[in-house]
């Protein structure tokens, strides 16, 4: 059998083993301070785009405060508005009663220097802006006479007889329809 000496290898160029160790500790630094360098890019991105969206969220609370205390000033102005109108509404409402009330102040002067002798009033009535009048008078003639003497002392209240019949004793009951006074008018 072929005697084969056991010779020990024996590395010429121990150089190259040493230059691949250091080739491959130096890659692997690299790997690792890149790694390092990543991480530290991106907790840094990470705590500026915290900081950003912080920012950004307290503008949006600063607007959303900002609109809720418009929408509060806004709704203030609404209560007020509708206050005003009621106020505005009531005020009309008084200066028509005081209107009606001069109104009726007026018929009744007007119907006081009208009425002839011999026709008594029984009734008033209002029914919106006419007057129901309602009466006895001794005979017809003296309706027509209050009819005559409300026309010349008011020719806008526009008389117009609505009914005339007689009575149990002998006298006439009428119903007479007038329009109330304009404001302006006696």
């Amino acid at each position: 059998m072929k005697a084969v000496a056991e010779v020990r290898r024996i590395n010429l160029l121990p150089y190259r083993q040493a230059a691949r160790r250091r080739h491959i500790e130096l890659l692997l630094w690299q790997l690792a301070g890149g790694a390092l360098l990543g991480l530290l890019l991106a907790l840094a991105s990470g705590a500026w785009l915290q900081r950003q969206l912080d920012a950004q969220l307290r503008r949006q609370e600063g607007w959303r405060n900002a609109m809720q205390h418009v929408n509060a000033v806004l709704a203030s102005g609404k209560r007020v508005q509708g206050e005003t109108a009621a106020l505005l509404l009531r005020q009309q409402a008084i200066a028509s009663l005081q209107e009606q009330r001069n109104a009726w102040v007026r018929m009744l002067a007007l119907l006081a220097r009208a009425t002839p002798a011999g026709v008594a009033l029984h009734s008033v009535r209002q029914e919106t802006a006419m007057v129901r009048l309602q009466g006895q008078a001794v005979s017809q003639d003296k309706v027509a006479a209050l009819l005559l003497a409300l026309e010349q002392a008011a020719p806008w209240s526009r008389p117009e007889v609505l009914e005339v019949r007689g009575a149990a004793d002998g006298a006439v009951e009428w119903t007479i329809r007038l329009a109330l006074a304009p404001a302006g008018q006696s």
